[in-house]
């Protein structure tokens, strides 16, 4: 019987990092991946930022967590031959003076100088962003290309014989003293990395996943200067000259994964606030995200399977989480490390 340290079910962003950081560690692994054309993972638009939500407050272990995947994809790029890592700077406009006043009486700007452009050129923005207030600068932001990474991660899980596009079924998996069997295999670990799927893995029941509906744009805007990432409400990143991505939408509540046209005006409502040029819009895209109850990942294992781990819940900030805590996996599954209570997915379970 052959056996292997992992078995990863799912490659989308939670998989693909968690199995490259695997596999630069020397562990032996596979990982069963049934490609899907409408992958949440590759409609999404990869963004990162260190600042989040309407009040632009710094976003959950920043310090730890933006210069690890400055890193980690910087070296994935560098062994890949690929490039799909943009640093840019996100320049976030004051529509109003109560939007100023907010942020300067907040305090972010003093806890955050390491994220933060010292004297950012409002007049950059003239006449493209309304910005009647100024506005704020990130540093440490920027955006990767999710289709050219996962591709990149597909080229280096195939050259090293891990990947499979064998049907999985949970029925097929065998828990015995010495680890995980499937199919003609044994594994120390199996890590369902399976999105929203998960919320179908009889391991996991009753698992805290909220599914969460998102929309993004495809616009033409010609003649358009600006590289920078613009958010305030909605984001808007360019992807090649002249194409940009816009967005998102958080649907909690909806029916089916598809897109619908209330998404694209709800985006483009909140453009025009702010955007002051015009725009063509090419295409519309849905995905499903698994966010978590607490919005914190889901990690680990429950008890009475302790070798079926998962790593899930990453939600929108996939790109800027999966990374650091990709690696925090890896050192429970080397080294048999505690995972940190506020990400194992015990803490649902043993109240």
């Amino acid at each position: 019987m052959k056996r292997y340290d992992v078995l990863i079910v799912g490659r989308g962003i939670a998989g693909n990092t968690l199995a490259l950081t695997l596999l630069n560690k020397g562990l032996k692994l596979q990982v069963v991946d049934l490609p899907k054309a409408n992958s949440p993972s590759r409609l999404a638009a990869g963004l990162y930022s260190p600042f989040t939500g309407k009040k632009t407050v710094k976003t959950w272990l920043a310090a730890e967590i933006f210069p690890f995947l400055e890193h980690f994809y910087r070296h994935i790029e560098q062994i890949s031959g690929t490039s799909f890592l943009h640093v840019k700077p996100a320049y976030r406009p004051f529509l109003s003076i109560q939007d100023y006043n907010e942020w300067t009486g907040s305090g972010n700007e003093e806890n955050s100088a390491f994220f933060l452009s010292s004297n950012p050129n409002h007049e950059h923005y003239r006449p493209w962003i309304i910005n009647p207030f100024g506005g704020i600068e990130y540093k440490h932001s920027g955006y990767v290309d999710t289709v050219a990474y996962l591709d990149a991660g597909e080229k280096m899980l195939l050259e090293n014989n891990c990947l499979s596009t064998s049907f999985f079924n949970h029925t097929d998996v065998e828990e015995t003293e010495d680890g995980v069997k499937w199919g003609d295999a044994l594994y120390r670990y199996l890590v369902f990395c399976e999105g929203s799927q998960a919320l179908k893995n009889p391991f996991f029941p009753n698992i805290p996943i909220v599914p969460n509906k998102g929309e993004i744009l495809t616009l033409h805007i010609p003649d358009f200067p600006l590289t920078e990432i613009i958010t305030k409400g909605a984001f808007l990143v360019q992807k090649q000259p002249g194409i940009f991505h816009a967005g998102s939408t958080y649907r909690w509540k909806f029916d089916h994964d598809e897109p619908e046209e209330r998404g694209a005006t709800e985006i483009k409502d909140k453009l025009n606030k702010w955007l002051n040029v015009p725009y063509e819009q090419l295409n519309l895209q849905a995905g499903v995200r698994p966010a978590s109850k607490d919005r914190r990942p889901l990690m680990g294992y429950l008890n009475e399977h302790p070798r079926l781990l998962i790593f899930n819940g990453l939600g929108t900030k996939g790109i800027s989480l999966a990374p650091y805590w990709a690696e925090e996996l890896s050192k429970f599954i080397i080294h048999e490390k505690d995972l940190p209570e506020e990400v194992d997915i015990r803490r649902f379970y043993l109240n």
